[in-house]
């Protein structure tokens, strides 16, 4: 029992994400470690491993910390140009995760994806991002700051639904800190980022928004060629075809494979905006 001259204290979720943001990055990196060295498993460690700052910053905490792991990169077939010629130049030791087909020959032909991706509709991240290392015990660089839905989702230590566990030892770590790690411990990082970019996913991820969106298509052209063709091919295929359960499909609305682009690149996939349509959602 409280002594009652005793000040209470019963922090809120918000004033416990708040302290743990605020500790010094020396405390975080030593956490991390810590972490890292009391849950090693016998196998080692699956790290996942984008090219990405962050994925940067969990790879030589591994390292660091002394412990098994191998690092694993799945090709999504959509990333950028110079992300893809980094890893091979500084990073040889990442082992490679290819699907069995692009991102967009999938969108066009499987039935299930149906359709784009959109903010409500991540099959491509299930699918191209999240696979392999079922059963492991996975590192990612999850960091809470990026959005509000992993704040309050993610915890440093998770069970994986595919099985396993998951662990994000940067969690709660700020931009300014994985950049200032990056500068004490000598990281290369893809020059993409010098470039003004600060994210550097599939090219033409909606998720962006449109804005990011519109840069990387007019950075690299080709993809939003790609992009288009997909478009188009995808409603030549599925146009006036009914799904499954013999119901309209949600994009027929759009009336044209230009409609269902122009939707697509407004910003309202982002926003998860369905337009009107009834839309198949999937949470990755």
């Amino acid at each position: 029992m409280m002594h009652p001259l005793l000040p209470t204290f019963n922090p809120s979720a918000e004033e416990l994400y708040q302290m743990a943001i605020e500790v010094p990055l020396a405390d975080k990196i030593q956490q991390a470690i810590g972490l890292l060295r009391v849950h090693e498993p016998a196998d080692g460690y699956y790290l996942a491993y984008s090219g990405g700052k962050d994925s940067g910053v969990i790879l030589e905490l591994a390292q660091m910390a002394g412990v098994k792991f191998d690092a694993h990169y799945n090709v999504t077939t959509l990333d950028p140009p110079e992300l893809v010629r980094y890893i091979k130049r500084e990073h040889p030791e990442v082992l490679w995760n290819r699907p069995e087909r692009a991102l967009l020959t999938e969108m066009i032909d499987n039935e299930g994806c149906q359709g784009p991706p959109t903010r409500l509709a991540r099959w491509c991240c299930k699918e191209y991002k999240e696979q392999g290392g079922t059963g492991r015990f996975k590192i990612l660089g999850i960091r809470a700051p990026e959005s509000p839905r992993r704040k309050l989702t993610w915890k440093r230590l998770l069970l994986n639904r595919n099985g396993g566990h998951i662990m994000c030892p940067i969690l709660y770590w700020t931009d300014a800190d994985v950049w200032q790690f990056h500068r004490e411990q000598g990281l290369s990082y893809c020059e993409l980022y010098d470039q003004g970019f600060t994210r550097l996913g599939c090219v033409g991820c909606p998720l962006g928004g449109p804005a990011n969106q519109r840069r990387e298509f007019d950075r690299w052209p080709g993809f939003e060629r790609a992009w288009r063709r997909a478009f188009h091919r995808f409603w030549a295929k599925w146009h006036g075809v009914p799904t499954r359960k013999g119901k309209r499909r949600w994009f027929e609305d759009f009336g044209s494979a230009q409609g269902l682009w122009d939707w697509w690149i407004s910003g309202k996939a982002a926003e998860g905006d369905d337009g009107g349509c009834q839309m198949t959602l999937f949470e990755s």
